[in-house]
């Protein structure tokens, strides 16, 4: 529980208190990540009440999502309430929660690092107030002040470093990602954290190259990282029924960017029955799925077909589209058209995708099971096959590297070496050669045992 109440100040006298403060100021904060350049920014002495915090911060969109759904309050209540001391208020909370606990247990929590030293760096804020960067050092200190007003008086007035009135809401979301989301930040964000400025930058017109620039990654890993919250929003509205619930998936980073990738380009039917396959098996309890999730993504990728085949048939379901045509005979145009009754009939993946979509949560946990006991019979018939082929391949393997060995080119020292293998080459291709025969003794081309 948390004890301290966002008071708002006037944003005009906020703005005059600020803009007073930094003429007197003889202090300044070189900033590298403001505009790609170095900018010196005065910095000044406020009274810890004055700052608010941003609420378009990145860090905290998905806590204040999962705010809005629990208080059942309105979808632009953060969003429209940056002057609001409800919305300030629960901002805090939400701040206070990551700066007591972090994301991580190898990360010191920022309430723990304060609690036994001052302010290190000034918080960067607007010329209103609106903290870009230390919205959670802000809430520590705030929250720290009230619980002990002596041992923490220090935390009474806060240092800031105060950014140009121009500065425009994009740059500010540049300075965000240049400041917390390259890999080298103490405190990762999540990758839905992430996933969303990466969309906000790229909907704005930044090219995926930059974007990568800004975040340090390759312009591929921004491209799959916007692909996947797209995915992830269409399986929370569609499956979950849950939009925005990001809290439900955050340990799904990997499975959502799978899907991202095996449906690239992929439209239609099938591109529904893959998202279906991965949304059952993301919903799956751990205990359903024999190792991990990653092991039944072929459901989804390259061996959709033959899972498709496989569960429709357990589930005895019709793959057969309807006909174009209810009758054999018809008349058109006053001509009349004899349509072959053996003419084949066309597959369609409706009534598959309607199994799926079946809201009864019995029949969506049964089509869950019978999907992964498809899967683990077609990984075992696989892994079979693969242990049938390993000799195949070993000495297919052996083969190959003997044919590349160039003995004119090899070292006069090495000689003695290579005729030692060269030996047990030969005494290794004698015993398999004696084993194979015993192998292939009384059996046909075909695998058939023959009958003396």
């Amino acid at each position: 529980m948390t004890l301290y109440q966002v008071n708002v100040r006037n944003p005009q006298e906020r703005e005059t208190i600020i803009a007073n403060a930094a003429k007197e100021s003889s202090e300044t904060y070189m900033l590298y990540e403001y505009q790609n350049r170095r900018s010196d920014l005065p910095v000044v002495r406020l009274d810890s009440n004055l700052p608010i915090y941003r609420m378009s911060n990145f860090r905290t969109c998905t806590a204040q999502l999962r705010h809005i759904y629990e208080r059942e309050v309105a979808v632009d209540f953060f969003s429209a309430g940056q002057e609001n001391e409800s919305a300030q208020d629960a901002q805090h909370r939400i701040l206070v929660e990551f700066a007591i606990t972090g994301r991580t247990g190898s990360i010191v929590p920022i309430m723990s690092q304060l609690e036994g030293e001052e302010q290190r760096e000034p918080l960067l804020i607007t010329s209103r107030g609106v903290v870009v960067n230390g919205n959670r050092r802000l809430a520590a200190m705030r929250e720290l002040l009230l619980r002990d007003s002596s041992r923490f008086r220090h935390f009474s007035h806060v240092d800031c470093a105060v950014l140009p009135e121009s500065i425009t809401p994009e740059e500010i979301l540049e300075i965000e990602v240049r400041l917390q989301m390259r890999a080298e930040t103490r405190l990762p964000y999540g990758w839905i954290e992430e996933s969303i400025a990466i969309r906000e930058m790229l909907r704005a017109g930044k090219r995926p190259a930059y974007v990568a620039d800004l975040m340090k990654k390759r312009p591929k890993e921004v491209v799959t990282a916007e692909r996947a919250l797209t995915e992830a929003d269409i399986f929370l509205k569609e499956w979950v029924r849950a939009p925005n619930r990001y809290e439900i998936i955050e340990g799904a980073q990997q499975a959502f960017g799978d899907l991202a990738k095996a449906v690239e380009g992929v439209e239609g039917e099938i591109l529904e029955v893959k998202r279906r396959f991965a949304w059952a098996l993301i919903s799956a309890e751990a205990k359903q799925l024999d190792g991990r999730l990653y092991g039944y993504n072929f459901s989804f990728e390259n061996k959709t077909d033959e899972v498709i085949a496989a569960l429709s048939d357990r589930l005895s379901i019709d793959l057969t589209a309807e006909p174009l045509h209810e009758k054999s005979n018809e008349e058109i145009d006053g001509i009349d058209i004899d349509f072959d009754d053996d003419l084949d009939l066309e597959t369609s993946l409706e009534n598959l995708i309607e199994a799926f979509d079946d809201p009864d949560p019995v029949r969506r946990e049964t089509i869950t099971s019978e999907l992964i006991e498809v899967c683990k019979s077609i990984r075992e018939l696989s892994r079979q096959e693969n242990v049938g082929n390993q000799a195949l391949n070993a000495i297919s393997g052996a083969n190959t590297k003997l044919m590349s060995a160039d003995l004119s080119k090899a070292s006069p020292e090495t000689y003695d070496a290579i005729r030692a293998q060269l030996t047990a080459v030969k005494s290794r291709t004698t015993v398999l050669e004696s084993a194979l025969l015993r192998y292939t003794t009384g059996v046909s081309r075909t695998g058939e045992i023959i009958n003396d």
